[in-house]
C-alpha cells in the first residue's frame, strides 16, 4: 500500500478512491492490460507517491484520476462522488504534465491564468492577481512577461506548477515532472 504521509489517526476525508479499476487497451485488435484490479485510497491531505518500473501504468493512472482516460471497468470515486457523475472539470483536479505542456504562443501568466479564466470562467483581473501570486509562491514572479521557450527546465516545471495551482484543485497530481532536470534543480523543484 502506499506510504501515508498525512495526520494519522485524523477524520478527513477520503479525497480519491480507486476499487478494482482495470484499464485494458486495444492495440490492432489485441487487449493490452495496462491496470488491473487496482485499489487505492488517498486520504485530504496525504501526499502519496506511486512507484515502479517504465511502462507499468504509472501515468495510465493518473490519466485516469483526472479524466483524460477512461476506466475499462471498477470504480473510481472523487470527492465523494462516483466519476460517472462528474465532467472531468467538475473532478477538481489538476495535472503537471512530464513534459509541462506550456502553450509557446502565450507568456507565461498567460499561461498560468488561461484555464481559470476560459474553464472556470472567472474574472481575468482577479485571476491575474491570482497567478502572479502563484509565480511568486514558486519563485519566477519576474518570468511573467517571458515566453516559454525562454526560460529553463526548471522555471518551465515551476510555471506548469503554478498553472495547476491557479486552478485551486481538490488534489494535484505529478507525472514524474523532475524526470528532464539535472539533480540540483530537481532537488529545487
Amino acid at each position: 500500500g502506499p506510504r501515508r504521509e498525512g495526520a494519522p489517526g485524523s477524520a478527513a476525508p477520503v479525497a480519491i478512491r480507486l476499487e478494482g479499476v482495470h484499464k485494458t487497451y486495444h492495440r490492432h485488435g489485441v487487449p493490452v492490460v495496462a491496470l488491473r484490479g487496482l485499489d487505492l485510497e488517498v486520504i485530504a491531505g496525504e501526499f502519496v507517491a506511486i512507484v515502479g518500473p517504465s511502462g507499468c501504468g504509472k501515468s495510465t493512472l493518473l490519466r485516469m484520476i483526472v479524466g483524460l482516460e477512461d476506466i475499462t471497468d471498477g470504480d473510481m470515486v472523487i470527492g465523494g462522488k462516483k466519476v460517472n457523475d462528474l465532467a472531468p472539470r467538475d473532478r477538481n483536479l489538476s495535472m503537471v504534465f512530464q513534459q509541462f505542456n506550456l502553450w509557446a504562443h502565450m507568456t507565461i501568466l498567460q499561461n498560468v491564468m488561461e484555464a481559470p479564466v476560459t474553464v472556470l470562467k472567472r474574472d481575468p483581473k482577479e485571476e491575474e492577481e491570482a497567478a502572479r501570486g502563484y509565480l511568486a509562491k514558486v519563485g519566477i514572479a519576474d518570468k511573467a512577461d517571458a515566453w516559454p521557450a525562454m526560460l529553463s527546465g526548471g522555471q518551465q516545471q515551476r510555471a506548469a506548477i503554478a498553472r495547476a495551482l491557479c486552478m485551486e484543485p481538490r488534489a494535484l497530481l505529478f507525472d514524474e515532472p523532475t524526470s528532464a532536470l539535472d539533480p540540483e534543480l530537481e532537488q529545487e523543484v
